[in-house]
């Protein structure tokens, strides 16, 4: 057995190939304080190098998911080296910056449930994560500009998911939305009622994990690449990893449960 990072702020409970990651801090809505954001990094560092665990399923615990990022701590920050040369609130949102990038671009696939609360930051852990499931009670919304600031790493991935227009428009008004709006927008892809929630869940769940993990891994990385080579680069690309999952294990496995009427291996072995 693998060992989990150690995390007090996060909740990591393994279950066969799935990592349920949970944000832990309830009393302020799973607001995301400094070592939340520290601990959130190291294990999505951890994910980079355990390609083992084929999913990731992101949410908040006592019903929230994540509140934006603890203001009082960051005002504690600014006041705390007013009139120094240093700025701890850089280094700490170049970080959180770079925590984003890091998540959308594991191997593994992620899932983000949200319930409850889901505003700055954790609408941009909604924005990143490859399925986004909302409850219909959900409150979502950008409101950084109403506090004097800006949506500064959430940015490119809110526009990354609904399109720049849209995303505008939801930063400069703070909008505040629920379910059925985050899936008109595009934020999400599922919406369900509060108590089909964990149905909901398990049910995208299945299936994602009847897909093969490295399959699933490969996928991820060439839409990523989408718009950042030349159309010839991007079809040579593709057919290199085209061709590296047809001559693999899973390619020739898939293929022949296909042909021969049966389970692929690993839908067999997704929960032990």
């Amino acid at each position: 057995m693998m060992d989990l990072p150690q995390c007090t702020m996060l909740l990591l409970e393994r279950v066969g190939s799935r990592l349920n990651m949970t944000f832990n801090r309830p009393e302020r809505r799973n607001a995301i304080n400094n070592q939340m954001g520290v601990e959130f990094n190291a294990v999505v560092e951890w994910l980079h190098n355990h390609s083992e665990i084929r999913l990731v399923v992101l949410r908040g615990a006592g019903g929230h998911f994540c509140a934006g990022g603890d203001i009082k701590e960051r005002l504690s920050l600014v006041e705390g080296c007013s009139g120094s040369d240093e700025n701890p609130i850089l280094a700490r949102n170049i970080r959180a910056g770079m925590g984003f990038l890091r998540f959308s671009h594991v191997p593994q696939t992620t899932i983000a449930m949200v319930e409850g609360s889901a505003f700055g930051g954790g609408m941009g852990y909604a924005c990143i994560a490859d399925i986004t499931i909302v409850a219909r009670s959900a409150r979502m919304g950008m409101p950084e500009t109403a506090l004097g600031i800006a949506p500064a790493q959430i940015a490119p991935h809110v526009v990354k998911r609904v399109g720049l227009t849209r995303a505008r428009q939801l930063a400069l008004t703070g909008e505040r939305f629920g379910g059925e709006k985050a899936f008109e927008y595009g934020v999400a892809q599922y919406v369900c009622d509060d108590e089909n929630v964990e149905s909901t869940l398990e049910s995208v769940v299945a299936k994602v994990l009847r897909g093969a993990p490295r399959a699933g891994a490969v996928t991820k990385e060439i839409m990523r690449h989408v718009g950042t080579m030349s159309d010839e680069e991007m079809i040579r690309f593709s057919a290199e990893r085209f061709a590296e999952l047809n001559r693999g294990d899973e390619g020739r496995e898939g293929q022949a449960a296909f042909a021969e009427k049966r389970l692929p291996a690993w839908q067999l072995t997704n929960h032990e």
